[in-house]
């Protein structure tokens, strides 16, 4: 992709972003399965990340030199760390928010599918365990680019 690509990619991306927060705040609440803030959070995470490609693109970003073009890590570690945890927020809330959940699953293979319901507990673990994982991301991005910032 080319810069300008990349930089309308991201902007196009931002513009989602937005798009899903306005939605969170002004449509019919009938409308959600989620609290407004849960979907909001998903729109943040969309405007930090899109708003990262767009700027890094516009500042000279190169991927065949990418440790010379990255913009320092305190930059890149104000754009991951709450956009990281803006993504983790609907996991966390199905996991971990009070109220009831519903769940299905289904396998799907060549010319065969299944599908069924599946428990509350079992579909509130398995949303549990990316929760935690996306937070073990978000720690050890974190710890990476402060390290880098400190010049270990």
């Amino acid at each position: 992709m080319s810069p300008r690509g990349a930089i309308a990619f991201g902007c196009f991306l931002s513009a989602v972003g937005l798009s899903i927060i306005a939605a969170s705040v002004w449509a019919s609440s009938d409308k959600f399965q989620a609290p407004r803030w849960v979907v909001a959070g998903i729109g943040g995470a969309f405007v930090f990340f899109g708003s990262y490609l767009a700027v890094i693109y516009a500042l000279g970003f190169d991927p065949a030199r990418s440790d010379e073009t990255l913009p320092p890590p305190i930059v890149q570690l104000a754009f991951f760390v709450p956009g990281l945890s803006l993504f983790a927020l609907p996991f966390h809330w199905v996991a971990f928010g009070s109220g009831p959940r519903q769940f299905s699953g289904s396998v799907s293979l060549p010319f065969l599918s299944f599908s069924h319901g599946t428990g509350a507990v079992s579909g509130r673990i398995w949303f549990g365990a990316f929760a935690v994982l996306i937070d073990l991301l978000i720690l050890g991005t974190a710890i990476k680019l402060v390290r880098k910032a400190a010049g270990d």
